[in-house]
């Protein structure tokens, strides 16, 4: 299924460029749907394209060699997906799951790389992601590496905080992601991140409702996931 014009421009990749640039990358995309928990892609299979996350959300996540899944990164509306292996066009780097019912934008590498070249504009902005990628994974890595479970949880649910409730207001925020899955991303298991939760209960953080989570103490919430 083919975008409209209106789509293509809403993304912040493209909100820049003309009418007939926007044209070009219409007739080379194409939009594809996906169920929740299907593979978008899997880790070792030949590049085709990048996509872009229009509605839904979606998972990057490696296998270790003892098949363990661990979640490298939650992907919101409007962010690349698997955009590093672009240049070098081998395999997919990592696998993709839909972790709720999603529309993607696909962006074939060859049709791509043939616009890349003759835009600037385009260029510029690819390498913007790619630097916010990896700041993302280097962010992660010190997370797992440097932080106990606690602080981590903190961490992502400051980071959720902000990203839900700063603009609207409210101090609950909504876990989007199963218990298992934001245990994987966090490097852990779930038992170990359920007692995390009733570590951050019981010292009056957070209060915890299913899937919802309420900030009692925001100020102390920040200093736990900024200490070392």
């Amino acid at each position: 299924m083919k975008p409209d014009h209106d789509t293509i421009k809403q993304i912040p990749l493209f909100s820049e460029l003309s009418t007939e640039e926007l044209r070009k990358f219409t007739q080379i995309s194409q939009l594809k749907k996906f169920s929740k928990k299907e593979i978008i892609f899997s880790e070792g299979n030949p590049y085709l394209g990048f996509y872009i996350l229009l509605k839904g959300a979606v998972r990057i996540f490696k296998l270790t060699p003892d098949g363990k899944d661990i979640t490298l990164q939650i992907v919101e509306p409007f962010n690349l997906v698997a955009e590093i292996p672009l240049f070098d066009g081998k395999t997919y780097d990592s696998s993709c799951e839909a972790i709720e019912d999603s529309i993607l934008l696909f962006i074939p590498r060859e049709k791509f790389l043939q616009l890349f070249v003759k835009n600037p504009k385009i260029s510029l902005k690819i390498l913007q992601g790619f630097a916010k990628r990896l700041k993302e994974l280097t962010q992660q890595i010190e997370k797992l590496t440097s932080k106990d479970v606690p602080q981590r949880l903190a961490t992502y649910l400051v980071e959720e905080y902000e990203k839900q409730c700063q603009s609207r207001g409210g101090n609950e925020l909504t876990l989007n992601i199963s218990r298992s899955m934001l245990a994987s991303y966090l490097g852990t298991v779930i038992e170990t991140l359920s007692r995390a939760l009733r570590k951050l209960q019981d010292d009056g953080l957070i209060e915890v409702k299913g899937k919802k989570i309420v900030i009692l103490n925001f100020e102390k919430l920040k200093n736990l996931a900024q200490s070392r």
